[in-house]
């Protein structure tokens, strides 16, 4: 009904203006003057119109987005021009029988005054508009407060929290210009890990490694942070020094596994998913995509260890935190309650007017930057621009925002993690981008909402990983008992595997085994659904067709001594 009011009364001030202006016109002697004041009357109104139409329109038919409200501005601009054609026409008309037009026994002062309250009323009626969307942000502000603290991690003390560790490794990294340094063995594609010059970088830096390992095996991690105030790069130092630890602990475990020390090799891998699930438990997307990046290398890490391992190692294999590893996808759906949460602040912030047009301009030109919002709101005298979009654009553009998310959770929580297909994920994706496409909520939305699809892709791949796993600890096994590997999926079930693992990127197709007298190699056909042979090595040259996603284990130890 506030929106109603705010037109009709946009409207009635028109139409007074423009009979206020007749009745001076019905008045006056002169020609000139009162051919302006119908002009003013007529004309004035209108072009003050014109820009709110220019805009309408262009939110309509060129932005798309819903709701544009051309439709009731269009119905204001022609209820101006026709209605106030009308008026002047039935104003200067003169009654039978008189000599004097109609109009000049308006009250001039009166049509003034109306017209004039009925602006300010309507102005009012905006400003209760804007008020009722700032009472909305108060709320999305304990909402998002809520969500963001049921999605984080528990705390814990100093003494159990591998953050603190974390920090600490951090600047050490930052402190080993040997270990950072571009043609360093961190660097290196393919370095030679049973090296001399390895084993004397890793003996360097044991406390170093020391501290990492320590901060894998803490029972839960949680950096500090203000999550009231969310951007990008509150998380990019932790992330970042996380992944440094990760390679540092990877070279670490292949050079175990290349000078004889398997078991010591495992568990690092080991560790290194569980930095990899410490990174993922923070609840915003960028962080679990990281986790799964770390949990893709720890992977395969342990594709390289298993090579090396004799029947008297076999027990290994059993080790609980082994089997975890290597089962366990990390969740997606802590990360999407974080990222909702976040993104329901930084609407708080423009629905209260703590931020405003001029904010949104500088997102849109980067949306990683951290802009912080005003101690005080702008008012609507001061920003009238930013006070229209809040009240007329900003809660469609809300409500759509949530749609977009309560959509994606019900893929992430209907079994993109294990049950659900790529195909069908996509087709729901799909589904979703479209009816985005076809009428989007608002700009807002645009920029702070992920790409989710590319996220969900991820975590399929995760998937798809870790089922390659499953099939190269199951071949492990079966080399160890009988000295030779499968030739085939089929073969290890049901003595090593309950079934064939599913390629989740096909309908109901298995994952792809072959095997060389130089490797074993397990894959998915990927996000495309085409067979391209197998994942390329890191050491190739890239081939953007390729995007196949598995795990190769070198044959190197095939026959058991």
């Amino acid at each position: 009904m506030g929106y109603l009011a705010f037109f009709l009364l946009l409207s009635a001030a028109c139409l007074l203006w423009s009979a206020a202006c007749t009745a001076a016109a019905a008045r006056s002697d002169r020609p000139r003057l009162r051919s302006l004041l119908l002009v003013v009357g007529l004309a004035l109104p209108v072009l003050a119109l014109l820009p709110w139409l220019w805009a309408s329109g262009w939110l309509a038919f060129d932005a798309r987005i819903r709701p544009n409200w051309f439709g009731p501005v269009l119905t204001v601009v022609l209820s101006t021009l026709v209605g106030g054609l009308l008026i002047a026409i039935g104003g200067l008309g003169k009654p039978a029988g008189t000599t004097t037009a109609r109009a000049a026994q308006w009250p001039v002062i009166g049509l003034f005054a109306l017209a004039i309250l009925a602006k300010a009323v309507s102005f009012g009626t905006l400003l209760i508009l804007d008020n009722a969307v700032a009472a909305e942000a108060r709320a999305m502000r304990v909402e998002a407060a809520e969500m963001m603290q049921a999605a984080l991690p528990p705390a814990v003390a100093d003494a159990e929290n591998a953050a603190i560790l974390h920090a600490q490794a951090a600047a050490a990294l930052a402190a080993a210009p040997d270990l950072t340094a571009a043609d360093g063995p961190l660097g290196q594609t393919d370095p030679d890990v049973a090296s001399p010059a390895v084993g004397a970088l890793l003996a360097r830096h044991a406390g170093l490694l020391d501290t990492i390992r320590r901060a894998a095996d803490m029972p839960a991690c949680r950096f500090p942070r203000d999550w009231t105030r969310p951007s990008i790069d509150m998380l990019l130092a932790e992330v970042q020094g996380c992944r440094t630890e990760g390679r540092l602990l990877a070279l670490a475990a292949r050079h175990e596994a290349a000078t004889g020390k398997p078991a010591a090799a495992l568990a690092d891998a080991v560790r290194l998913g569980r930095i990899g699930r410490q990174v993922g438990s923070e609840p915003i997307l960028i962080s679990h995509l990281v986790g799964i990046a770390i949990d893709a290398t720890a992977l395969s890490v342990v594709a390289d260890i298993l090579p090396t391992l004799t029947p008297a190692d076999a027990p290994l294999l059993d080790d609980p935190a082994l089997r975890d590893l290597v089962a366990s996808t990390p969740s997606l759906v802590r990360a999407i309650n974080g990222e909702e949460a976040f993104g329901l602040s930084i609407f708080a912030n423009f629905a209260d007017g703590r931020q405003g047009i001029d904010d949104m301009g500088r997102l849109a030109g980067d949306p990683n930057v951290a802009i912080l919002p005003q101690e005080e709101p702008f008012s609507l005298l001061i920003d009238p621009l930013s006070a229209v979009w809040r009240a007329f654009i900003l809660p469609a553009d809300i409500a759509g925002y949530r749609r977009r998310f309560e959509a994606y959770r019900q893929l992430v929580t209907g079994g993109v993690d294990q049950s659900r297909t790529w195909p069908q994920t996509q087709k729901q994706i799909d589904g979703i981008e479209a009816e985005i496409r076809a009428g989007p909520d608002g700009f807002l939305s645009r920029l702070i909402a992920p790409a989710t699809d590319s996220v969900l892709r991820s975590q399929c791949m995760a998937v798809a990983r870790h089922r390659a796993a499953e099939v190269l600890l199951a071949a492990t096994r079966e080399r160890l008992a009988s000295g030779t590997h499968p030739a085939s999926i089929d073969a290890l079930v049901p003595a090593r595997l309950p079934s064939v693992p599913r390629d989740p990127f096909t309908t109901d197709a298995p994952l792809h085994l072959k095997a060389t007298s130089e490797e074993l190699l397990i894959w998915s056909v990927g996000p495309d659904g085409d067979d391209d042979g197998g994942p390329q090595r890191d050491s190739e040259e890239c081939d953007t067709g390729n995007d196949d996603i598995g795990l190769r284990m070198t044959a190197a130890a095939v026959a058991a001594p």
